[in-house]
């Protein structure tokens, strides 16, 4: 039989597909190009149902995520996420969504096997995923926005497709329709225009962001492999690398602005010794809002062999990313002490967020050969209220980076290496890019702390 043949027998609807979930289960959705209306058709069928546990990272919203406007579902639906989005963040922070701390790198599915080791994507009686339409030999792609999909699909009880015309086909990883259980073709209605989930940033905030990625770009240097994480302060040195050569990247995360660079040739990946030639990430942040040039963008990468698209355990790989020589990580920062602690994820005890790719490519840009690891914050929070930079953390801060491993931190007021300093060195190095109407406040707790 034909897979042609195969596919029409494996069609549902979105209704169908979400029928198949029983009581009891465990179900997994994709992490963005999510089936909304397999979601949505899940959750109307909460009086069918029970004790089903319901993971993702929740950049659509559907009603099971909101405890205080739909009560009847929290007998019903239990959620997980380990990436607090603007969806899920009240509820995680007043404990109606569990909230599962991780990184993307041990979860690969092949960890997961040890019967001690939990598993937060793996191993689900139901996944639920997009990809694109399959090719003439039956493979689909996962497309422009692949995340742990792929490692998912591996060991996963039940794979459920939806079929997505408008997810490009782009090169990195495949599934084959016999490795589909069951398919759903896209709803044909208009898409719902995408959100950036991305706080607003104020103009004054952007203009010190430029400052900040002018500090960023003077480290970086020709033949260089980059990975830039989601923040205004770390984004923004995007905008200042016109003058370099020969760049690669390797990211968890890549901008339009970078795929731009790539057709201008600033971007060859020619001097990478790891994926030479490509530009390797997991995904195509497309959620910018009403940018025009994304559809051409997502054109440029659809079939192309200088980008690659790969799952999420292998892009957060702290052995690969530290075999990439001239490595440099560049993230962006909520606060630091001044040891060097750095915050990432959580404001006080407060998860709002992941830490993304940002631990595996600080750790594997420290042992890769020539590695630099960078993070950006601005100076002040709060409209200037609050310095971001501390003479200790908070009670309940949650440190995501240990001062061992801090490197470089970059706000608008200059660069302060740490590497190698004594409490002292490192101390006046970070008081030296405070906000200066800190900085007196800021020396006389290090003073006390360090007798600075």
């Amino acid at each position: 039989m034909r897979w042609q043949d195969r596919y029409k027998k494996k069609l549902l609807t979105a209704e169908q597909a979400a029928g198949l979930v029983t009581s009891g289960s465990e179900v997994l959705f994709s992490m963005m190009n999510q089936p909304m209306d397999i979601g949505h058709a899940l959750a109307s069928r909460y009086n069918e149902l029970e004790n089903v546990t319901i993971t993702s990272h929740w950049v659509e919203d559907y009603p099971f995520l909101h405890p205080e406007k739909h009560p009847e579902m929290t007998k019903v639906f239990s959620i997980q996420d380990a990436f607090p989005l603007r969806h899920t963040r009240k509820e995680v922070q007043e404990h109606q969504v569990d909230y599962k701390p991780t990184v993307f790198g041990l979860s690969d599915g092949k960890r997961q096997k040890d019967n001690n080791r939990g598993s937060l994507y793996h191993f689900k009686d139901f996944f639920f995923l997009k990809v694109a339409p399959p090719n003439s030999s039956g493979y689909c792609s996962f497309g422009h926005q692949t995340w742990y999909s792929p490692s998912a699909c591996k060991t996963a009880k039940k794979v459920i497709a939806e079929i997505d015309p408008d997810i490009p086909w782009v090169f990195g990883e495949y599934i084959h329709m016999d490795d589909i259980d069951y398919l759903v073709e896209a709803p044909m209605e208009e898409p719902a225009a995408k959100v950036d989930h991305a706080p607003a940033t104020s103009t004054e905030d952007w203009e010190l962001s430029q400052v900040i990625g002018v500090h960023t770009a003077s480290l970086i240097r020709d033949g260089d492999t980059l990975q830039i994480g989601t923040g205004t302060a770390s984004e923004a040195v995007i905008n200042f690398l016109d003058d370099k050569n020969d760049l690669g990247i390797d990211t968890e995360l890549i901008f339009r602005q970078l795929i731009d660079m790539k057709q201008r040739g600033i971007i060859t990946d020619k001097r990478k010794n790891i994926d030479r030639g490509k530009s390797v990430a997991s995904s195509f942040r497309t959620y910018t809002g009403a940018d025009p040039d994304i559809p051409k963008a997502l054109k440029y990468i659809s079939q192309n062999p200088g980008f690659e698209f790969r799952d999420i355990s292998y892009i957060c790989n702290v052995p690969r990313i530290a075999r990439q020589d001239n490595m440099v990580a560049i993230n962006n920062a909520l606060a630091v002490d001044l040891m060097g602690q750095i915050v990432v994820t959580h404001v006080g005890p407060n998860p709002i967020g992941s830490p993304g790719g940002s631990i595996e490519y600080c750790l594997g840009a420290h042992y890769a050969k020539n590695g630099r690891s960078i993070f950006a914050l601005p100076s002040t929070a709060l409209g200037g209220k609050v310095s971001r930079i501390m003479p200790r953390l908070d009670p309940g801060a949650v440190v995501a980076i240990p001062m061992f491993y801090a490197d470089y931190i970059i706000t608008e007021h200059g660069v302060a290496n740490l590497d190698c300093k004594n409490l002292r060195e490192r101390a006046e190095a970070l008081i030296s890019i405070a906000h200066p109407d800190f900085q007196p406040e800021l020396k006389a707790e290090a003073k006390k702390l360090f007798g600075l």
